[in-house]
Order: structure tokens, then sequence, then C-alpha cells
């Protein structure tokens, strides 16, 4: 069993990894293999003219590097023939002797999953020898989500700003969704890992330790054939599931890249990893524990939205059947987020709970989305039914817009499920539509004037 750590770069392209958070802390990418590493099958040395060795050399101009990391480099290329710009990934064999399987699957596992949220690659090119030695793909000008994260201020985690950052999320999840589909598990996904292009571009990158459910048709007689003949169990500790963590092959499948999504999720609301220990041993020890500290605990200088913290910590489950199923279930909850309510916080009560006395101070309403409360008042120490309220129905809303003390009682009737609203909340929600604040806004207005003449009627 070996061991392989790659050190971070700070580019627009990613060969190893980027910040883990806002303390710029590298989040390390290990590589774990067994003893029957990936191999390269020696095959017919006769091929088309794309093997001719050095044959990049007369189609492509170098124009310097932008990117370095622990098995490879990034360097930027003019395309003579079609006069384009590229990205041309370059394998370093003196630093990663034994990294020439991993580059031959980053490129050809790229490549064969086409999709408009994955990068293009464009062609594999050999040495004077005739090993692979590089591949080019198309050249990204932008930020990775781990940048965008640390310079999004923590306070400022809301509105447009996290709506930006969750459409990011989603088009993440339509790339795994798609590499599941062709039998594909990234295995690494990390903020670092994700590409905002200049024009809103996103692209999911780094596939160099993807595991293969399905293996890629390829000719048998090529020399660069990858066999994966053992398990390599890959990734980055810090965002690993614990089941890659202890490296069991044999469970590692959509969930577990449903579990990276969860550790993207959860980096965009704290600005740190799930298993955050400082160096790898420990984030490899705290990702085998699988205890994950609930964002709300890791943050506490603001609110977050409890909607997308719930998401984060079921795609964190430790328990594979506790997750999400699939990378489009939980985008689908994410969806549900954005349309509304996300920022409003789930509470479940058993039957019998009294949620509101008659005369307390107002401080936040409640919509009741599961079961039934009783409404109800205290007359001459008798209680006077008034009525049922079921899912879609809400109170205590005046509390958001007066000051008055609450004027009836409500207990649950069944066991219920309620959206706790405070005024916070409320505002948050709004932020993403300026019209439909204003008019809230204007009911809210007429609804405290009206509120103090009825006081002022009554002598209180």
């Amino acid at each position: 069993m070996g061991t392989r750590t790659e050190r971070p770069t700070d580019s627009e392209y990613e060969d190893g990894e980027r910040d883990r958070d806002s303390s710029a802390q590298p989040a390390s990418t290990m590589r774990v293999g067994t003893d029957e590493q990936a191999t390269l099958r020696l095959g017919s040395t006769d091929g088309p003219e794309a093997l001719s060795p050095a044959a990049w050399r007369s189609r492509y101009d170098e124009q310097g590097e932008i990117a370095r990391g622990g098995m490879s480099s990034i360097v930027a290329a003019m395309d003579r023939m079609l006069r384009r710009r590229v990205a041309m990934k370059v394998l370093d064999r003196k630093r990663d002797p034994e990294g020439l399987g991993f580059f031959v699957q980053e490129a050809r596992v790229t490549a064969y999953l086409d999709h408009p949220n994955i990068v293009p690659v464009h062609d594999l090119h050999h040495d004077e020898d005739g090993w692979p030695s590089r591949f080019t793909m198309k050249l990204v000008e932008g930020d990775t989500l781990a940048s965008i994260i640390e310079r999004t201020p923590a306070a400022e985690l809301h509105g447009a700003t996290l709506e930006h950052i969750l459409e990011v999320l989603l088009k993440v999840c339509d790339a795994i969704a798609f590499a599941h589909s062709r039998g594909v598990i990234h295995c690494d996904l990390k903020p670092g890992n994700v590409m905002v292009g200049t024009h809103g571009q996103v692209y999911l990158m780094d596939w160099g330790v993807a595991q293969r459910r399905a293996r890629v048709e390829v000719d048998p007689t090529d020399r660069t054939t990858l066999d994966i003949t053992g398990s390599l169990l890959s990734g980055t500790p810090a965002y690993m599931a614990p089941e890659q963590a202890w490296g069991r092959p044999e469970e590692i499948d959509e969930r577990t890249d449903v579990y990276g999504l969860g550790g993207l999720l959860y980096a965009v609301l704290t600005r740190t990893p799930p298993h955050d220990g400082g160096k790898l041993e420990l984030d490899l020890a705290l990702a085998k524990d699988g205890a994950v500290r609930p964002p709300q605990e890791v943050v506490t200088k603001h609110r977050l939205p409890p909607g997308l913290c719930r998401i984060a910590m079921r795609a964190l489950a430790k328990n594979p059947h506790d997750r999400y199923p699939d990378a489009t279930a939980m985008r689908a909850d994410i969806e549900r987020f954005l349309r509304g309510g996300g920022w409003f916080e789930t509470v479940q009560l058993p039957a019998g709970t009294l949620i509101m006395r008659e005369g307390d101070a107002p401080d936040f309403a409640y919509i009741v989305t599961e079961g039934q409360c009783e409404l109800f008042r205290m007359i001459a120490d008798e209680k006077h039914f008034m009525r049922l309220l079921g899912p879609g129905e809400c109170f205590g809303e005046t509390s958001i817009f007066a000051s008055s003390a609450r004027t009836a009682s409500v207990s649950a009737s069944t066991d219920v499920t309620l959206l706790k609203v405070t005024r916070e909340a409320l505002e948050r929600e709004l932020e993403r539509s300026e019209w439909l604040r204003s008019f809230v806004e204007a009911l809210a207005e007429r609804f405290i004037e009206l509120d103090q003449k009825v006081r002022r009627l009554e002598g209180r």
C-alpha cells in the first residue's frame, strides 16, 4: 500500500487541488493503490499518424506554464492548425515515475465523458519514445469554486451571491449525473476541481482518480490501453466519503460522489471541508470516522439557510443508505431551495405540544407543512376551541410585522412538521424578488399602522 500526496497550484487550472478554505490550507489529494497498480499493456507499436513520436511539436506552439502540480504541469499552447489557444497537460515522469497510468486514465476518462460541464479533451500526444506525455484540452479562463468561496465574505452568503454559487453546484450535479450514467465515479469532488469560466461556464475537472464501473472501449492492441486490475482508492481525505477512506472498493458507487457533492455545499456554507483536521493524516482519520459537525455549529456569527444545511448533512451521511440515492435527487432538493422557503427552519413536534401561548411576546410565525394544529383561546380559565390548522396554513404571522402580544394559543393536534418564519428569514427569502419584497413591505406598513390604531382605541 503506497500513499502519494499532491501539492496545490494557484492558477486557473488545477493539477492537484486548490485551497480547502479561506485560511488557504491545501486539501491534499491522496492516491492509494494496491500492489496491483494500473498497468499499460504493450501491444503493437504500429498505429495511426497521431501516435507518431512527438508529432505534437509541429502543431502546437507552447506559450508558457500556467500551473504546476505534483505529477504534471499545465501550459498554454497555440494550435497552429485551428488557430486557437488550448491547455496542454504535460506529465513529468521524473517527478512522478509511477504516474503514467493515472495520467492516461485522466485523459481517456475525461474524453469519454462528452458533456457541457466536463472540460473537452482534444488529443493525447506521445514523446520521442512513443509514450503518452501530454494531452490537450479546452483552455478555461476563470476561477475555481475554491477561489469564489474564498473571496465571498461569509456574511454575504445570501441573495444573488448565494443563488449564483448554487447554480454552479447544479451544473456540477449535472456533470456527475452524466458521468454516473456512463459508469464513472469521480471520487475527488472538491471546490478546487470546479472551474467557473469568465462567462458563466462550469466545468468539473481532474478525473485522474476516477473509478470506472463500466470499462471504456479501447483498442486491445494499443500500447497505451489502461488496464485497471486492482483498486485505486484515491481522493482528498478532507472531502472523502468513509467507504473511500477505509479503502472498500466494493462499496464505492454513485453515493460516494453524492458525499463529495455534500462536501462542496458544506464548503460553501462553512468555508471549511467536512473533515478539517489540519493535516492529511488527521483528515483521513476524520473521514474514516464519518462524523461531520453541522454547519450551524461551525458558523455561529451569522445565520445559515436551514434548508441548505439539511441538504448538506443528508448528502454527508456516514451510511450511504442515508444519503441521496444519486446526484439527480440532490439536485432536485437544491432547486426546491431556490424556489423558496429554504431560509425557514423545519420544526417537528409531537402531538400535544403547546406551540404558542396566548399573551406571550411575539417573535416568529409558523407554516404547517404536515399534520394539524389546534387554535384556541382561554376565557375565564376555560379552553375555547377556535379552529384546526392544516398543511399550507400559517399562524402567528402578526408577530412578523407588529409587537403586540399573542392573541391566541396553538397546540399540536397530531405530530406536526412546521416551517419557522422569522423576520430575518423572510427578508432573506424576499431578496430574490424586488417587486414581491416591495409588495410585502407595503402591506406590513399598513398592518402596523392599523395595529397601532387598534391599540390606541383599546387604551393599550
